[in-house]
């Protein structure tokens, strides 16, 4: 059986997809069966005249995925919003234990199951149930994608309360999109995360950056060790 980590983050296109992406394909690169799962798609893309959700699509172009789109993916939604308003808008009903089943199904085949999830942790996905409830019941420590531009320390820190409210096991902070030279501000906010968050630093993703690299980004092997 494998090990399995949510990855989140402070606000919609953080880099969730991008960052989940590259662990995967760290990992792959050591040569362990690592894969990822977006359980809920809310935006598509036309290939080859089949709609498929766009961060499925992005894997697929990445990294070395051997099964079809769904294999990824639990509901694609066409409608770019919330996942709460895009199943309403399009009479799909979305039932949490499928998501469930699917995530024990990948756990038991593949070393690690990284789970992207739709935007923030607070997101609705259905009335009464949202991001928050979903990390709870697939019972996964947590991988947070921040960055370092301005407004990041009100963004990050509620979102670290809030995980912490609910007792969730944060593993630490990614911090992407991070330029080589960073001005007076970028340094105080890096070291004032990790100062206000009480959180770990896993590492830093640079900005325009193809590949993790040891020299600037966790090993994330391990995580495995976790």
């Amino acid at each position: 059986m494998g090990k399995g980590y949510f990855v989140t983050g402070i606000d919609t296109n953080i880099g969730k997809t991008y960052v989940t992406t590259q662990m995967v394909s760290c990992l792959q690169r050591k040569g362990i069966d690592a894969i990822p799962y977006k359980p809920i798609q809310s935006g598509v893309v036309n290939i080859d005249n089949r709609f498929i959700g766009e961060d499925v699509a992005f894997y697929k172009e990445k990294l070395t995925l051997s099964e079809d789109d769904h294999y990824y993916n639990s509901y694609t939604l066409k409608t770019p919003v919330s996942p709460h308003l895009a199943s309403k808008l399009e009479n799909v009903f979305i039932d949490e234990q499928v998501i469930l089943e699917k995530y024990k199904q990948l756990e038991d085949k593949h070393d690690v199951v990284f789970v992207e999830g739709a935007g923030g942790v607070a997101v609705p996905i259905k009335e009464n149930f949202g991001t928050i409830d979903l990390i709870k019941l697939l019972n996964l420590p947590v991988i947070l994608v921040t960055t370092l531009r301005l407004g990041t320390i009100n963004h990050t820190v509620l979102t670290t309360e809030y995980l912490m409210s609910h007792q969730i096991n944060i593993l630490g902070l990614l911090i992407n999109n991070v330029p080589s030279t960073m001005n007076d501000m970028e340094k105080d906010n890096l070291m004032m995360l990790e100062k206000l968050t009480g959180q770990n630093i896993l590492g830093v993703i640079p900005e325009q950056s193809d590949f993790f690299t040891e020299e600037n980004i966790i090993e994330i092997q391990q995580l495995l060790t976790k």
